[in-house]
């Protein structure tokens, strides 16, 4: 298992920094989008919910890997992930749906989650590039 460092969890907890997901079609065709549901839900997983994302599910049906970015200013990291649940009941989807529902006024489909396989520095130092995890 790889544990996400400190730092890259607090990044994606800022509700001020840019969150995004990648996925690719069977065919490679990448798929990129902000979402502000990304988060941490423990040291080794990373999870989102679904509102929209029909064509990142639809990707993750075919191909369960994808990416994740965060970045604010000069500080910047990329979660690569493979996905391991689709979450449409139970404790954490009641959680996320009530957190969304009053945040947003929008229903949740699911809460996709991902096992972390590898977390990089992405930052605009140095440090750029390298694997943290």
């Amino acid at each position: 298992m790889v544990a996400i460092p400190a730092n890259v969890k607090a990044l994606f907890g800022d509700k001020e920094a840019c969150k995004v997901i990648a996925t690719a079609c069977s065919n490679g065709k990448p798929h990129v989008i902000p979402a502000g549901t990304i988060g941490v839900a423990d040291d080794n997983t990373m999870m989102i919910c679904q509102i929209f994302l029909d064509v990142t599910a639809q990707n993750l049906e075919k191909n369960p890997k994808a990416s994740f970015g965060v970045i604010k200013g000069m500080e910047a990291y990329t979660v690569n992930t493979e996905l391991k649940a689709k979450v449409t009941e139970g404790p954490l989807f009641d959680q996320m749906s009530k957190a969304i529902m009053d945040a947003l006024h929008l229903p949740v489909k699911s809460v996709l989650l991902f096992d972390v396989k590898s977390v990089y520095n992405q930052s605009a130092s140095m440090e750029a590039g390298k694997k943290m995890a």
